[in-house]
């Protein structure tokens, strides 16, 4: 058996947290002590048409604070959309950016923050640490509750003309400052409620399975488990604001870890399909936990028992018995999710699979996968789950 890798070192960022109901009220106060004068507010349209565009320029407002609005942002954010915001940015002589939204608002609001003090096209600066310039004061608040990008290192680009994601990870794309309101998950549409919980339990179970992982991302992986465990089937069935609150926190959980321990091959398989499809991403990822489970457990048999544990088992016998129940509750989730039940279901197609693995062995998160992998394995694990 292939022995686990691991890596020893390790650091932990986090950007300062605000969580709390009706908290959205305090963007034009945290915008404001960033320095903020004219305020570049990200979002889209459905946060528009729920409201909360207006509730957060009218604290804006109350602050004191000029704003410029730029909505035209779409699900997988484009190169394009990010590019526009950046002109308007410049063009309005903007100063502190707000992405109020999931994780393509938050993610174009990371973009447009980049081009804001680099210049260039976005592409310039795929990959780890390309980015040579401090990025202008950002605050991010999350209206979903997976993504976990208010809190993390990355920003998920999708390449409009290559028809793929490209991930940019640096330091410098972490906000000053997350702002979590639950509030906002009680507009959120049922897809979007399930799916971006799932994201979320994809992000936990991959940076607690990651050769990165520390003591520090265990502690939150592990948490964002058992909040998750507890809480989706009655947030998605009954709507209940304690419920909701708890998937906002283990959203924010499952953020914090796979920020600092990266993630695996899930998320590097789930990139580019989500990148030539323009597919759901919380979806794309439940659909691939269980066999990337299946082809992890081999070299992670000392990190299951914990897993099992986290989803709410304590009495078990071995670790095949436990490596059963993590797949059995992971499926258990899915469903709960309404996840579709294969790649086929949401129109992928078994021909681009060679294509998908050769990008996934390019994307940053297969680094730090606890096996070694190579194109032949990734079409593998497709072929399983098509």
């Amino acid at each position: 058996m292939m022995a686990p890798r691991k890596i020893q070192q390790y650091k932990f960022e986090i950007p300062e947290i605000i969580f709390g109901r009706g908290l959205l009220s305090q963007i034009g106060i945290c915008a404001k002590r960033l320095g903020g004068k004219k305020v570049f507010l990200v979002s889209d349209e459905g946060l528009l048409n729920a409201g909360w565009v207006d509730y957060a320029i009218r604290s804006l407002k109350e602050a004191g604070l000029a704003h410029v609005f730029y909505g035209q942002v779409t699900s997988n954010p484009k190169d394009f959309e990010i590019e526009q915001g950046y002109k308007e940015y410049v063009r309005h002589r903007a100063d502190v950016i707000v992405g109020l939204g999931g994780g393509s608002a938050m993610d174009a609001a990371k973009g447009i923050a980049i081009l804001g003090s680099n210049g260039g096209r976005i592409q310039d600066f795929r990959g780890i640490n390309m980015i040579q310039r401090p990025l202008p004061p950002l605050v991010l608040c999350p209206t979903t509750c997976g993504t976990g990008s208010d809190v993390s290192q990355f920003a998920i680009i999708n390449d409009s003309k290559k028809h793929c994601k490209f991930t940019i990870m640096s330091r410098c794309v972490a906000p000053d400052i997350s702002l979590t309101d639950p509030d906002t998950l009680q507009t959120l549409p049922q897809e979007y409620l399930g799916s971006t919980a799932l994201d979320a339990l994809s992000h936990a179970v991959e940076a607690y399975l990651s050769v990165a992982a520390s003591t520090l991302t265990d502690v939150n992986a592990l948490e964002a488990l058992r909040v998750l465990k507890s809480n989706l089937h009655q947030a998605l069935t009954e709507r209940n604001p304690q419920a909701m609150e708890n998937l906002a926190r283990a959203s924010q959980h499952a953020g914090m870890a796979f920020s600092n321990a990266l993630l695996g091959v899930g998320h590097a398989l789930a990139h580019p399909i989500g990148g030539l499809y323009d597919v759901n991403h919380g979806y794309i990822n439940a659909i691939l936990l269980p066999e990337v489970l299946r082809y992890n457990f081999p070299v992670s048999e000392h990190r299951i028992a914990a897993l099992a544990q986290a989803l709410g088992h304590n009495n078990f016998g071995s670790t095949k018995y436990a490596e059963e129940i993590v797949l059995e509750e992971v499926s258990n989730l899915a469903r709960a999710g309404e996840a579709p039940s294969s790649l086929k279901a949401l129109g992928v197609r078994s021909d681009d699979f060679s294509v998908l693995a050769q990008q996934a062995m390019e994307d940053v998160c297969i680094l730090t996968s606890p096996r070694q992998s190579d194109s032949e394995d990734l079409q593998g694990i497709l072929n399983k789950v098509y």
